[in-house]
């Protein structure tokens, strides 16, 4: 492909709008760095929605949301995250438009739209806007835009179906779709078409895997026993089958009781692993049993669009879609007990010890002890269930044409997006110490409870998260004076829209009276107008120039004023240098600056006051910590600064290569309670709590272990990234064997560092970190995806390669390791390793009506690495690694033309 034009007497190039500009041109190469997924290609990755091609991309790293990771706050949805910098810095538009995000916020906190909530056979191409904050659809794009365009005009009716399976034979996925279009815009002056969706997926459990998939117990492969149910020498009682009894007047180890049953003998192992003591006869259980890898989901989407000819020029056009999924989810079983944060009287809720323990009295029939106790018990029948389902409606009418020669577009945009949560075995607290006080509440293996008393002590659980964007905007672009490169262009816009917020809190969590159960809400309202300006400058036939300023002004904050510039130089028509600098302004969200709390749950390394001492291997590996975040309206925007540099050239005929390198430096950067860092630096964050329970009997004049940390949202220094962007495409023609295409993009993330509130600074690029992010997903350095497809006639084939290479399993370059031994020796060897899969897609046009397609995927069946470390999933990473955890899949579709 040649970067300049070539054009001949009575040639006509049309011009088109390409993402990074709002000035029509006919040339493809921007000035900014821009990836393009043709429709062609999006079908060629052999995947079923636009979540799993949208994260697939290169450029998308820790942070994104996979819809496999359930039990987060905004389980089942699925978000890109670019450049690492998490989904709340990546703008995702529908036809260069925004729409409603998800109800419910990342960790309570990001806002950021699902993925699959947009309609894949609606999709015309996907652009990827990676150079940083946009001046032209909003400043709050500081890591970058995904633009999905679906189809302005259709004409025809098609019917789709696919079906898939596992190499295990399992996790089915059917759908089914049609598209129907009539009417000739020129002939006709209308056309109107309409798209139907639907999408049924199966479940697949966690333990129908093998090796360390399939078991928590990692250690016959160099990992940790993950293993509920153990009684440690301290004089703990985990959670188990059986149930435990501890008397308060327990002084010495050993006064834990087990609770009658029997228990397998690989279940009471006397190691119990590296991370817990078990010597204490603890009976084990397995996690994993209750662990899935692909939700049981269903999904339904319609999409309409009509456009009216009104003259020469002008088309008034209309769409609506409606998208409805429903997503059923199941975890472990629920404790009995927990600590928390009590928010309505502002103190920490601890009922494992202390004064708000959970006790079985004396008289209870389960209590073979005879005095008050602790009881520990986990029911084996009852799994934590979640449903949710969700309704995303948008609606938008405008006009665009030419007037005075002038290109404009107008709309009217209504999104609204509505999450229903239903929640099931969870305990809440209250009702259940007066059913164990009047011992209608039994415990122990077999145990069923009466219908009545869980409905008293296990209620049904509902909550809802919706968010809802009004917005009107208008954009026009024209050429100007002649310069010696070309006519100057120049496009203007402006926009209002009204945002709303309101995520409903679980019940019962703003007391803390459901242990396990974490507290998220935010409510609120505000109105954003923005003005933006863009000139395109070509002052010589070989550099042009590109100038861009938007304004944008914030009900609740005030003014932003952000700029864009940038150049290219092309001094041959093989090839083309270019560069931008862009500002950026993302103010804070109802959940970080409105009436509003998070409580989680997340990962330290190590108690850094009794692992010195203690030198347990409870102390001294990675433990799960609450992690308590209130809002503060003290809080500023975040604010950022992009910059890319990057050539384009054709070294060959038909062989086109780009490389870009880009940094992004985003300022006062709003984070929410980060204990490893309190935990580490304590002085540091004046305003944040830890949280201790009581001391261990084992260590009495230590203080007890780490239960939380709270704090408020807070501007922690600044964030670093940058790296380099490569994109190889070749094309071979073969004659009468038909033609060759080729590919690779590589991203290559050189740093990440972020400087906190304290001053620290650590690096994140390689490593597992940063372990409070989504899901404790890593930051690869490196993601490389390679393309090679052959055509011929009615045949195509495509291959493609993903590659993510290897992290540290620590939190930062030179952290301690987040895994180790009783030994305090590294657990595989610190590292996650690299993944590599092969999918291979081909396609047969049978008849001028009729084509088969099919893929694989992860052709070779490679396993997700081992990794203990992240919260998503045990012993696997699904933000890098699910395909490993569903093995080799296999797709079979067809679609009739009539």
């Amino acid at each position: 492909m040649q970067m300049a034009n070539a054009q001949t007497a009575g040639d006509s190039i049309q011009k088109v709008e390409i993402t990074g500009s709002s000035i029509k041109r006919a040339e493809a190469e921007t000035i900014s760095v821009v990836q393009t997924l043709s429709r062609k290609d999006i079908e060629q990755t052999g995947k079923t929605s636009i979540a799993e091609v949208v994260r697939s991309i290169s450029a998308d790293n820790n942070g994104s949301i996979s819809g496999s990771f359930t039990n987060g706050f905004a389980g089942s949805a699925s978000g890109v995250s670019l450049r690492g910098l998490s989904v709340s810095s990546t703008l995702v538009l529908i036809n260069g438009r925004r729409t409603a995000p998800y109800g419910f916020g990342d960790d309570g906190q990001r806002s950021f739209v699902d993925l699959n909530s947009i309609p894949l056979d609606a999709v015309d191409r996907i652009d990827i806007l990676k150079d940083g904050a946009s001046a032209i659809y909003g400043s709050d794009a500081i890591a970058g835009v995904v633009n999905v365009i679906l189809r302005q005009n259709y004409v025809g009716k098609t019917i789709s179906a696919s079906t898939g399976i596992s190499g295990e034979r399992d996790g089915n996925v059917n759908s089914i779709s049609g598209a129907v279009g009539f009417g000739d815009l020129q002939a006709d002056k209308y056309n109107v078409f309409m798209t139907v969706d639907a999408k049924q997926q199966k479940r697949i459990d966690q333990n129908s895997r093998d090796k360390w998939l399939g078991q928590a117990d990692a250690r016959p492969w160099g990992g940790r026993d993950q293993r509920n149910g153990h009684t440690s020498a301290g004089n703990a009682g985990g959670s188990s089958f059986l149930g435990t009894l501890r008397p308060l007047n327990a002084g010495v180890p050993g006064k834990v009781t087990n609770l009658p049953g029997s228990c397998d003998p690989i279940n009471l192992d006397p190691a119990g692993g590296t991370a817990h003591d078990n010597t204490g006869g603890g009976c084990l259980w397995d996690p994993v049993d209750f662990a899935t890898i692909q939700p049981e989901t269903k999904n339904l989407n319609v999409f309409a669009r009509g456009t009216l000819a009104l003259g020469e020029t002008t088309r008034a056009y209309a769409e609506v879609g409606v998208f409805k999924s429903e997503a059923k989810t199941y975890t472990t079983p629920s404790g009995l007990t927990g600590a928390g944060f009590d928010l309505v009287n502002a103190r920490v809720n601890n009922t494992n010890s202390g004064p708000d323990q959970l006790l079985m009295p004396a008289n209870h029939p389960d209590n073979i002890l005879g005095v008050a106790a602790r009881p520990r018990w986990v029911d084996a029948s009852r799994p934590r269930a979640s449903d949710m389902e969700s309704t995303v409606t948008r609606v938008l009418a405008g006009v665009k044409g030419n007037f005075a020669d002038w290109d404009y577009d107008t709309g009217v945009l209504y999104a609204e997006s509505k999450t229903d949560k239903t929640q099931n075995g969870y305990y809440r607290t209250s009702a259940l110490r007066t059913a164990l006080n009047n011992g209608t509440f039994r415990i122990g293996k077999g145990v069923i409870n009466n219908a009545d008393v869980l409905a008293l002590v296990s209620p049904t659980l509902f909550n809802s998260g919706v968010t809802k964007s009004t917005s009107f905007d208008f954009k026009a672009s024209r050429e100007l004076m002649e310069l010696p490169g070309g006519k100057m262009g120049i496009a203007i816009g402006a926009e209002y829209r009204k945002e709303k917020t309101d995520s409903q809190a679980t019940p019962f969590t703003d007391t803390n009276d459901i242990p396990g159960l974490g507290y998220s809400a935010s409510k609120g309202s505000r109105d954003v107008t923005a003005l933006y300006t863009e000139l395109a400058v070509p002052i010589l036939k070989s550099v042009e120039l590109q100038f861009a300023l938007r304004s944008d002004d914030y009900s609740d904050y005030g003014r932003s004023t952000t700029p864009k510039v940038g150049f290219k130089f092309t001094p041959s028509s093989t090839l083309a240098f270019r560069g931008t600098y862009a500002e950026g302004f993302r103010a804070p969200s109802a959940a970080e600056n409105g009436d509003s709390a998070v409580a989680a749950f997340t990962n330290i390394a190590n108690d850094p006051i009794r692992c010195p001492v203690t030198g347990l291997a409870l102390d001294c590996s990675t433990q799960s910590v609450g992690a308590i975040t209130i809002g503060n309206k003290n809080i500023k925007p975040e604010e950022s600064k992009s910059y890319s540099l990057g050539m384009v050239i054709e070294p060959i005929k038909n062989v086109n290569l780009s490389l870009d390198l880009w940094q992004i430096v985003r300022t006062g950067e709003i984070n929410g309670s980060d204990p490893g860092a309190v935990v580490d630096n304590p002085a540091g964050y004046p305003d944040a709590e830890i949280v201790r329970g009581e001391a261990t009997s084992n260590f009495p004049n230590l203080p007890g272990q780490i239960l939380m940390v709270k704090a408020p949202y807070l501007n922690a220094g600044k964030t670093k990234t940058s790296g380099v962007d490569l994109d190889l495409r070749g094309r071979l023609n073969l004659g009468n064997n038909g033609k060759l295409t080729s590919g690779v993009t590589v991203t290559y993330m050189k740093e990440f560092t972020r400087t906190n509130a304290d001053g620290t600074v650590l690096e994140f690029a390689g490593t597992h970190g940063d372990v409070n992010l989504s899901g404790n997903g890593g930051t690869p350095k490196t993601k490389v995806r390679f393309t090679l497809g052959w055509e011929n006639g009615p045949f195509q084939w495509t291959s493609n390669v993903n590659y993510v290479s290897s992290i540290s399993n620590t939190n930062q370059v030179g952290g301690e390791c987040l895994d180790v031994d009783e030994n305090d020796v590294a657990l595989l060897g610190c590292r996650i390793d690299s993944f590599t899969t092969l999918d291979t897609f081909g396609k047969w046009a049978v008849s001028k009506n009729f084509e088969l397609t099919a893929s694989i995927s992860n052709l070779l069946n490679k396993k997700a690495p081992l990794d203990v470390q992240t919260y998503g999933r045990i012993n696997y990473n699904p933000s890098l690694h699910q395909t490993g955890a569903v093995g080799r899949y296999f797709t079979l579709a067809g679609r009739y033309t009539f």
